[in-house]
């Protein structure tokens, strides 16, 4: 059964590929055949007629006759300025001409685009142009040049007297479709080559080429349409390469495709309907990698195909539109020249030139003449929504997309206007093959993206479902070991054998279980002596940062006593209560040694603050270059419940930190105690060196010092005793100007 639902889809899938294929060659033979026709008509006879009018009646215009008696013709370009205006711009017809004038005699010359450094004798070159077997003289001084690029060339002399000539040259280029550029063609005239354009190699003679006869032959790389002229014995041949490979590989694709989605749906039937992956990691990602390429490529696709769609779409319709309505004006030019709006035989040239189908409806909305010669698959009467958009609403024009004996097409309505501005008619234009100028390109846009997406979509397929399993294997095992790792044990490592990523990560993962179990004993055995460690530098710290102001107070007292100073008993009193302070302190410390936990107790008492601070700046005020000074408001009631020993070791760290930064130099330090609502503000400020800006993310951190001297734990403590409160502590510096910090403290009352 599966064997012959995968044969089905693979031969419909073929019979679809081949379809496409054949309709897409039947486009590509009707284009190179349309291609053909255009180069080998190269005429205009409806220009050609209206020029021959206009040249007998300039020959009889007074005006110029008169500037030729008096031998005083204007430059050529206000000539040509004046009959433009007086002839040619009287119909739409020459709008699509450029034209250009030269009064040319013995004594002129011009000089030519592709060697403007060189003048050539005017005389010797319309003479020689008119020596070419490509002119061909239509009447009244109108010659016709056959033009090799498919476009329409004419020139007209117009012999003024003994000596002068005027010469006008009218050049319009063809419209040719983008798709028509990518081709080939080469022109024969008497089965000699010429003119050629394009990649292809075109034998010097006709007989020599793969067939002469009109219709399509295919060689081994390319693909030719012949079209032969035998009024005039010229030849047109159009080629195309024809060896396109990837018109070969879409049924390979499909085929691939339609395998692929075959697997996934007998999967899905394996599994009992639960899906078409087991729960697992590799089938997860074949699923994931799969299905994130497949809407990628569709998404990218879409767009590119809808935007591309869009953009040629536009452009027809644009090119069409300027069709029908050069369509409307030559048949106004016809009302007003011929007042005849059943002409057949005109309508069939304009249907031939501009490759549509015309309709002329007169003002009953009624049928008066068409290009359609099965006359019987639509209305003999105007459409309604064009009747009453034209004869009711007054519209410029109208389109519609309508359908003809089941063809749908592209249908646009004009008024008609006679010489007085008034409805005479309605022309309808219609383009049955209204996307033949870009169905082409998207069929192989569309074709071409598929087939390439589903190769690319097919192998990264086989390589996941092939592949995975295997790659994946390995993982597994480390997903399970490492599944089993502990920290604070054994883990035993993995025995595989590779040389692939998968292997060095076997072996990162070998090598990491062994440096675990060291780092293990490594953290446990540092745990233990950091803990001790860290307890012995803050218990030193705590103990070394009041012993140099206390020793210099002592000093200081015993040189008063030595001096016999009169002040030593003032300052005696003073100085022994500050050193019992610091001695109760240093006591509790060492009582709390044993507990680490306990360092330093916080035990929080009403005090006032300010006397806290004038007793600390008192115990460290003992440097001759250094003036410490406290500012507050002393009408101000500055009671605090907190632990009054804590905040203490805080201001005096700060403030023998500045003494420090300041060194030798003369210095002062300034702190200021202010009020901001529920909190009292300390700051403290120096003058010393400053902190660089590099170190000031470090600065609380525990064991950092910039000195040479002490453990770099005072300022980190600090922050936790003032955290600790429920308050803040923090710094600005600049280098080389000072050092600012500020201690937010919450005011708390003793409950």
């Amino acid at each position: 059964m599966k064997k012959i639902y995968i044969i089905l889809i693979t031969l419909a899938l073929i019979a679809a590929t081949i379809f496409f294929h054949h309709r897409k060659e039947n486009r590509e033979n009707i284009e190179m055949e349309h291609f053909a026709t255009l180069i080998a008509d190269e005429t205009d006879h409806d220009f050609e007629n209206a020029t021959i009018e206009i040249i007998g009646k300039i020959k009889s215009d007074e005006t110029f006759n008169s500037w030729l008696r008096d031998d005083n013709l204007p430059s050529d370009d206000s000539l040509l300025c004046y009959l433009y205006k007086k002839y040619f711009n009287s119909t739409e017809l020459f709008n699509s001409y450029k034209i250009a004038l030269t009064v040319c005699d013995s004594n002129t010359y011009i000089t030519l685009e592709n060697k403007p450094e060189i003048e050539y004798p005017c005389i010797d070159y319309f003479g020689d142009i008119f020596k070419y077997d490509s002119v061909n003289y239509i009447g009244n001084g109108l010659y016709h040049i056959d033009d090799p690029m498919s476009n329409i060339y004419y020139i007209a002399k117009i012999a003024v007297n003994g000596r002068q000539n005027l010469y006008f040259e009218f050049y319009k280029e063809k419209n040719v479709s983008p798709n028509l550029k990518n081709y080939s063609f080469a022109i024969y005239k008497n089965n000699i080559l010429y003119y050629k354009l394009g990649n292809y190699y075109y034998p010097n003679n006709l007989n020599n080429f793969i067939s002469q006869t009109n219709g399509i032959h295919k060689g081994k790389k390319f693909k030719h349409f012949i079209f032969n002229d035998l009024t005039v014995n010229k030849s047109i041949v159009v080629s195309i390469d024809s060896e396109r490979w990837m018109r070969y590989v879409a049924p390979f694709s499909f085929i691939f495709l339609a395998l692929l989605l075959s697997y996934f749906l007998f999967t899905y039937f394996e599994n009992d309907r639960k899906g078409m992956f087991k729960n697992s990691f590799h089938s997860k990602m074949q699923l994931t990698i799969v299905l994130t390429l497949t809407i990628s490529f569709v998404a990218i696709g879409i767009t590119s195909f809808l935007f591309l769609e869009n953009n040629i779409t536009k452009k027809t319709q644009i090119e069409q539109y300027k069709q029908a309505n050069i369509i409307r004006n030559r048949l106004e030019t016809n009302i007003l020249m011929e007042n005849d709006l059943t002409n057949a035989e005109y309508l069939t040239y304009l249907e031939e030139t501009f490759f549509c189908d015309i309709n002329i409806y007169n003002l009953d909305g009624v049928l008066i003449n068409t290009t359609l010669q099965n006359s019987n698959v639509f209305s003999d009467s105007i459409e309604a929504h064009a009747y009453q958009a034209i004869f009711k609403e007054d519209a410029g024009y109208l389109v519609l997309n309508e359908q003809y004996d089941n063809e749908k097409c592209m249908s646009y309505y004009f008024p008609i206007l006679d010489g007085n501005n008034n409805l005479a008619a309605v022309l309808n234009v219609i383009y049955f093959d209204s996307k033949s100028e870009y169905d082409d390109q998207l069929s192989d846009f569309a074709l071409n993206y598929i087939n390439i997406i589903i190769v690319l979509l097919g192998i990264s397929s086989i390589i996941v479902l092939l592949i995975t399993r295997k790659t994946l294997k390995p993982l597994k095992i480390i997903e399970e070991q490492m599944g089993k790792m502990r920290l604070d044990g054994h883990n035993e490592p993995i025995n595989f054998k590779g040389r692939d990523e998968i292997a060095a990560l076997v072996e990162q993962y070998n090598n990491m279980c062994q440096q675990l179990e060291i780092a293990a004993n490594r953290i446990a055995r540092n745990e233990r002596e950091n803990a001790w460690r860290e307890m012995a530098r803050q218990v030193a710290h705590e103990i070394k940062n009041p012993l140099t102001p206390m020793r210099l107070n002592i000093e200081y007292l015993q040189m008063l006593w030595d001096r016999k100073d009169p002040k030593f008993e003032e300052n005696l009193k003073e100085t022994l209560n500050s050193l019992l302070e610091q001695i109760e302190t240093l006591s509790k410390i060492a009582t709390a040694f044993s507990d680490y936990a306990k360092l330093p107790e916080n035990i929080s008492t009403t005090f006032d603050l300010s006397e806290l601070l004038k007793s600390t700046i008192k115990l460290y005020d003992v440097e001759k270059n250094i003036s410490i000074s406290l500012i507050y408001n002393e009408n101000d009631v500055w009671s605090i419940f907190a632990d009054k020993n804590n905040l203490g070791r805080v201001f005096g760290n700060i403030i023998k930190n500045g003494i420090q930064a300041i060194g030798s130099e003369m210095g002062h330090i300034e702190v200021i105690l202010n009020r901001l609502g529920e909190k009292y503000r300390v700051q403290i400020s120096d003058n010393g060196c400053g902190i660089k800006e590099e170190d000031k993310k470090k600065v609380f951190f525990p064991n950092f010092t910039t000195k040479s001297s002490g453990m770099g734990v005072g300022l980190s403590m600090s922050q936790n005793i003032i955290q600790g409160m429920g308050g803040n502590i923090s710094f600005s510096s600049k280098e080389g100007i000072g050092t600012v910090f500020t201690i937010d403290i919450p005011i708390l009352k003793e409950k």
